[in-house]
């Protein structure tokens, strides 16, 4: 009997061009995993995440003294903030930020490959993803919204893919599911809905105009079917049909809109905001001289991504991982659209410049990070948070919360905003405090007294009326009352650390 020969062990195919979306990703990967975690949206979500675990979902304020601990609250984050609490307890803090940093790859690995889809080059995918991350600079600390990444990409994905004839109907029945998880992870369910929404308008106007490649009616009616599956699964939620008011409510929050820099418009004035501009224009002209027409259902997404993007800094996230894709199909000519190089070739050195990348990566996660022995100037913008070196931004009050700890106030604490976060995590249920991110749980007027507190107006009479025994402020973010503080009588400073002071009412 005659052996066969053997196969001869081959590399695997790496080509040049693969290099780009390498590098592209290692670099998105290294920026997110260098990028600190500030408290706001993070200490209390976790916290939240703990009690759920030990006692169930909560259903009122809990932790602030400003408004009564019996005030209505919903946690619609409630499996997010489970979740981040049930990683906490499997490799505590470092595992969480990990979480954070797996899930911006993944999600940016994604639009690589719906830009590929769309375009046929792994330059064009690298390109989508570093503009879709450089508009998102400012959006990629550890919170609950980092489950919303995977859900919002994979949405996006399964629909391109169908309309564009490379699914099936069925693999539209994973969206549901999807819906399942998204809407008790994070608010951002809603795009779910919405870019849905697009897909089965557009292809329903591509169909009764007849355009080239119209989906036929027995194609389009799925969408339709699929949007009313997501809209089931929505419902299955802690509120059921109440989450439709909570999301209203939200978004017309007033404290919430006229205070918070996430809900305002986007400027120029920092990196992401120029690069969000530079995208528009970019997109404007690219759609007036495409060698590729877009079609109707990308004209809804792109228009209706860039109308929440101008709305609020916090959708251009969502922006850069919807359009850029788009984007740069625009660039390639229709017949190239998804076609293959005809040249396989690969080499070792590919590989090892591959490889170096992903062990580049693998340094700077949490575990290893802190022995690089990176700068100094990067080393301070950190908190000496217990077991979590080099994760947790330098405005996150350690020294003054342990102090409170040890000798707990003798009355009740004034807190700036981001500190109360973290304060919900480590002093509660030792004490509450005044205030914390919370924002839709309290009165514009109670915004409007704290922000005045903050600049130093009326400091002492209001610290006597509400019986205030402890003060831990931020010198950067509450300078006045950093400058009045030491004029009123019968306070001290007792503990100065990181950008905190905290100050105590001397006992009489």
């Amino acid at each position: 009997m005659t052996e066969l020969p053997t196969p001869a062990r081959t590399l695997p195919v790496l080509r040049f061009d693969h290099l780009w979306l390498c590098i592209a990703l290692s670099g998105i990967t290294i920026f997110i995993s260098l990028i600190s975690t500030v408290p706001h949206d993070f200490w209390w979500h976790l916290k939240v995440g703990e009690l759920i675990a030990t006692s169930g979902i909560p259903t009122t304020n809990q932790f602030a003294w400003a408004v009564p601990a019996d005030t209505p609250y919903v946690y619609q984050s409630w499996l997010g903030e489970w979740l981040f609490f049930q990683l906490y307890r499997l490799g505590g803090f470092p595992l969480i930020v990990f979480a954070r940093n797996i899930l911006g790859a993944a999600a940016y690995a994604l639009v690589a490959w719906e830009a590929h889809e769309r375009s046929g080059s792994w330059r064009l995918a690298a390109l989508a993803a570093l503009l879709a991350n450089a508009m998102a600079l400012n959006n990629f600390t550890t919170r609950t919204q980092n489950w919303s990444w995977l859900p919002f990409m994979l949405t996006l994905i399964l629909l391109g893919r169908y309309t564009r004839g490379r699914l099936a109907p069925r693999w539209l029945g994973l969206l549901p599911l999807i819906m399942l998880f998204w809407v008790n992870v994070h608010g951002a369910f809603m795009l779910g809905l919405l870019v849905t929404g697009a897909f089965a308008v557009g292809e329903t106007l591509r169909r009764l105009l007849r355009q080239p490649g119209a989906l036929y009616w027995d194609q389009v009616r799925p969408l339709y079917l699929t949007l009313v599956g997501m809209g089931a699964a929505v419902l299955v939620n802690p509120l059921g049909f109440g989450i439709i008011g909570y999301v209203r409510d939200l978004l017309t929050d007033v404290p919430s809109q006229r205070l918070v820099t996430e809900w305002q418009t986007p400027t120029p004035r920092d990196l992401a905001g120029v690069f969000f501009y530079l995208s528009v224009l970019v997109l404007i002209t690219a759609f007036a001289l495409a060698r590729r027409r877009p079609t109707f259902t990308d004209l809804l997404l792109v228009c209706g991504l860039a109308w929440q993007a101008f709305v609020g800094v916090r959708y251009v996230v969502w922006f850069g991982m919807g359009v850029m894709p788009i984007l740069v199909q625009t660039f390639v000519p229709p017949t190239s659209a998804i076609a293959e190089p005809k040249r396989q070739k690969s080499s070792f050195a590919n590989l090892i410049i591959a490889g170096g990348l992903l062990v580049s990566v693998i340094a700077v996660q949490p575990w290893i990070k802190p022995y690089l022995g990176l700068p100094t100037t990067y080393q301070n913008l950190f908190a000496p948070v217990p077991g979590a070196p080099q994760l947790f931004s330098d405005d996150t009050p350690v020294a003054a919360v342990a102090d409170l700890r040890a000798t707990p106030c003798a009355g009740r604490i004034f807190n700036e905003m981001g500190a109360g976060s973290y304060m919900a995590w480590a002093l509660y249920p030792v004490a509450q405090y005044y205030i914390d991110p919370r924002i839709e749980l309290f009165e514009l007027s109670t915004w409007e007294r704290y922000i005045a507190i903050g600049r130093g107006q009326d400091v002492q009479a209001f610290f006597d009326e509400q019986q205030v025994g402890c003060v831990v402020l931020d010198t950067q973010e509450q300078r006045g009352l950093t400058q009045v503080m030491p004029t009123l009588q019968g306070w001290t400073r007792t503990l100065k650390a990181e950008r905190s002071e905290l100050w105590r009412r001397n006992i009489q």
